[in-house]
Formats: C-alpha cells, structure tokens, sequence
C-alpha cells in the first residue's frame, strides 16, 4: 500500500471547555506502575508520585466528555507536603459524595467506608463541579501560554444543596485491564522520603 499524502487533511477541531457546571462524574485511574499496587504515576524529575485521573462526565449535556487531574500523593519538598494534604482532601469528599456520608461523620462506619486502597478509588461515581483554569505562561518559553482546560473545581457533598444520591459500579473483581491491570514496577524503587513524610 503507497504511504498517504496528509497534506489535504482537514485541521484537528477546536476542543470546546466544558463550560462550569454540577455534573455525576466517575474516576478512573491510569495507572503508572509504581506506589501502592503500581497506581501511581511518577513525575518526569522522579520528586514526586501521583494519582493520574480521567473524570468522565455521567449526565447532562456533556456526557461522555473527560477531563484530567493530576494528584500528588507522595513527594520531596514542602509544596508536595501541601499538595497531598489538599489532595487527601478531594479524595476524602469524593468518598464523602460517593457513599452519602457527612463531612464531618467520623462514625465507624463511615470511617470504614473512606478507608480505602487506591485500587478501590476507581470506577467511583461523585456530584462534581467542573470549573476552567486559565492556563498560565510556559517556563523558559517567553510569551507562550498553556491552554484554558476543565478541572474539578468542587466536589459536591451530602451536605450542599446541589448533592443527590449516585449509584457505585460492583466491586472490582480482577479482570484483565484498565488501572487494576498495571503491577508495580520493579525498575522504580520508592522516592527517598523527606523528614515530614516520616
């Protein structure tokens, strides 16, 4: 087969934001094989690990369309110290909406519910807030800017106005892919751990 002339191709199309909105909206993980059970995602300069999230849209206008986060959730330096206590947060609301547990429960039984693995983060169906974030100038690019993109700008809990009850996905049962199917890797040993995260 002769290789294809791509010079008459259409231009990609202009991705439209999401404009902000209260949406259900689901977690999935890409894994990137290092942390516990090789959910996390390591940093190009090695510093720092991360959940790597693609939200999906549930309902509403834009179902199906997805955006990403970036959560650090191990790392070297203060500003990573501060980032994971704002991350364990999120993660926290999000059990919170998920399971329709109040913010301030700390019953056994909701403390049972937030008590969870990494691996048992994905698949989880919350009440969100998608907001968009001005993207900023590009390091050691003079006058270059990142693109606008959706973020999670709130996540909704039981007890706001705008929460209602989502149903989870069945437990996961072991299959063979998505986030579940990444293992540790063995060429990347744990990142050397500062003072604080002693």
């Amino acid at each position: 087969m002769p290789p294809y002339d791509y010079t008459d191709a259409p231009p990609p199309p202009e991705i439209k934001l999401i404009p902000p909105t209260i949406v259900t909206l689901v977690l999935h993980i890409d894994a990137g094989g290092v942390g516990e059970d090789g959910m996390l995602t390591r940093s190009q300069d090695g510093g720092c690990e991360m959940l790597v999230c693609e939200i999906t849209v549930a309902d509403g206008d834009h179902k199906g369309r997805k955006f990403w986060e970036r959560w650090v959730m191990e790392g070297t330096t203060d500003g990573h110290a501060v980032a994971i206590g704002i991350n364990r947060r999120t993660i926290k609301a999000i059990l919170d909406s998920a399971f329709n547990l109040m913010p301030d429960d700390k019953s056994d039984k909701a403390r049972e519910a937030r008590n969870r693995s990494y691996k048992q983060l994905e698949g989880l169906t919350f009440i969100g807030k998608i907001g968009i974030e001005k993207g900023g100038p590009i390091q050691n690019r003079p006058g270059e800017f990142y693109s606008d993109k959706n973020i999670l700008a709130a996540v909704i809990t039981p007890d706001k106005k705008d929460w209602h009850p989502v149903e989870q996905p069945p437990p996961f049962n072991g299959g063979g892919s998505g986030a579940q199917a990444a293992a540790p890797s063995s060429a990347a040993p744990p990142i050397a751990r500062p003072g604080w995260a002693s």
